[in-house]
């Protein structure tokens, strides 16, 4: 995919092959979500693992970093999750460097799913955590 290869990215996200995405886009436990400006994709999230307690979101990402739309994208997302799914948390990792994801997952309600690696950190956040940032947001 596009998105995957623009310059920069593959310092902090990984990306699949044309035959790879399509193998995943064909999988039950597996959902892609773009975000589009007209006909233009501009942003683009793929969840694995629905058929488990914790969804994993495998990636997340937008054409134009900085701006909202990977936060309205990821919100979308969780919303989706844990309205249309029975999971009890949604998992990601993110790379040590990228600390504008890291300060947007952690705004988002993200927290320490368990210990750093050397390349990732591994967040997640729970239903309950989910429910109540909801019950507190403004229309």
């Amino acid at each position: 995919m596009r998105l995957e290869r623009l310059p920069g990215y593959d310092a902090f996200i990984a990306r699949f092959e044309a035959d790879e995405h399509a193998r995943q886009f064909a999988l039950r436990t597996t959902r892609y979500f773009g975000q589009r400006d007209g006909a233009r994709l501009t942003g683009f999230a793929i969840l694995q693992n629905l058929d488990r307690p914790m969804v994993l979101l495998r990636r997340i990402a937008v054409e134009a970093p900085g701006g909202g739309a990977g936060t309205r994208l990821l919100r979308q997302v969780m919303d989706w999750v844990f309205e249309r799914t029975a999971a009890d948390a949604l998992e990601l990792d993110v790379a040590l460097g990228n600390t504008r994801a890291q300060a947007v997952y952690a705004r988002e309600g993200f927290e320490t799913l368990r210990p750093s690696d050397d390349v990732h950190h591994f967040l997640s956040i729970p239903r309950a955590r989910w429910a109540s940032l909801r019950e507190g947001a403004t229309p």
